[in-house]
């Protein structure tokens, strides 16, 4: 399995999101090995359907139907244009960013993923599917993700978020909530089961936490 052109056809937000097949992911979360594709295989919870030769199979051919996929003169199967950009992303990716948007009874989930050259956002929808759109280059990726977390709460009154900063070595847990004209951060403490507030942040103050619970990758 290959990556061919993987800069071709990246998606661009705001004008590319791409959605992809439970099949077709587990066939991407394949094409690379190493310790990357296996912190993604984890932040995803997709080992089981990675090891799953049916449904990669399956997943290759609707690539491949999707113009997608193509395969060469030896005969080896490689991905192209946006998926070619996904799999690089799972598969070479330095950083994962776990969001979770809460309100009082529901969950919505974006993940962020990092990698020379990519950076793309990915939101799980119905029947195992994943859309998949570009971060935008002008902004850091802490920035994309307050804009997420703020995006979320003003949408939806008492929201809050959880995200969970992902490195091959490294894992930081942040609380965010909206209090009135401000934000309240929270650093869990799993060992005491405390969590470590801080009251009255900006956006400015809340960025420089993100940034912070990122840490270096």
């Amino acid at each position: 399995m290959t990556v061919q052109d993987e800069t071709q056809q990246e998606p661009r937000l705001g004008v590319d999101v791409i959605g992809f097949g439970v099949g077709e992911f587990a066939y991407l979360l394949n094409v690379f090995e190493g310790p990357a594709r296996d912190r993604s295989v984890s932040v995803f919870r997709a080992q089981d359907m990675v090891d799953d030769v049916t449904l990669s199979t399956a997943g290759a051919s609707s690539l491949m139907a999707r113009d997608m996929a193509t395969i060469d003169d030896d005969g080896d199967l490689g991905v192209t244009g946006v998926a070619a950009a996904v799999a690089t992303a799972l598969g070479q990716a330095t950083r994962w960013t776990e969001v979770s948007l809460l309100t009082g009874d529901t969950m919505d989930n974006v993940v962020l993923i990092e990698a020379p050259g990519v950076a793309l956002m990915l939101q799980p929808r119905l029947l195992g599917t994943w859309f998949v759109f570009a971060q935008d280059p002008s902004i850091s990726s802490a920035e994309a993700t307050l804009r997420v977390v703020r995006q979320h709460v003003e949408q939806n009154a008492g929201g809050s978020a959880y995200l969970v900063f992902k490195t091959l070595d490294a894992e930081h847990h942040l609380l965010v909530r909206r209090e009135g004209e401000s934000w309240t951060t929270g650093i869990p403490d799993f060992a005491t089961d405390q969590v470590a507030e801080t009251e009255g942040l900006d956006d400015a103050a809340l960025l420089r936490a993100m940034e912070e619970s990122r840490g270096q990758a």
